[in-house]
C-alpha cells in the first residue's frame, strides 16, 4: 500500500506523541513491550490501517531520509558560512520531524577524566 504525503504527515504526528520510540532518554524506550504498545497505538489511531511490521519500516525509511539531511545541515554550518550557505532541505517531512527530532539527536558533551590541580 502506498503512503501519500498527508498520511505520513499524519503518521509523524502519532510518532511525534510517543516518546518513548524516538527519544533514547524515556525511561521506556528500551521496553520492548511499551514500544510495541506505542506503535499499536499509532496504528489505531492512523487513519488507514498498518500492520506493526509496516509502522516499523516506514519510520526506519523515514528516519534515514531525515538523518541524511539533517547531517547535510550540519554540514553546511561549518564555521565561516553565512546564513546564506546553509543547506535548507526541501523534503515535506523534515521539518515536521526537526522539530521533535533535533533535540535528541544531538551529541552528547564529552566530559574530561583528566583532574586539574589548582
Amino acid at each position: 500500500m502506498e503512503w501519500s504525503n498527508e498520511l505520513i504527515l499524519e503518521f509523524l504526528d502519532l510518532y511525534e506523541q510517543e516518546p518513548c520510540i524516538w527519544n533514547p532518554k524515556h525511561p521506556q524506550h528500551k521496553l520492548r513491550n511499551s514500544v510495541h504498545d506505542s506503535l499499536e497505538n499509532i496504528s489505531k489511531n492512523l487513519s488507514l490501517t498498518y500492520s506493526i511490521s509496516d509502522l516499523k519500516k516506514k519510520k526506519d525509511s523515514l528516519m534515514a531520509t531525515f538523518r541524511k539531511l539533517a547531517n547535510k545541515v550540519k554540514a553546511s554550518k561549518k564555521t565561516g558560512s553565512g546564513s546564506e550557505d546553509i543547506y535548507k532541505p526541501d523534503w515535506f517531512a523534515y521539518e515536521a520531524m526537526a522539530k521533535f527530532l533535533h533535540s535528541v539527536n544531538q551529541p552528547n558533551t564529552t566530559k574530561s577524566s583528566e583532574v586539574r590541580c589548582i
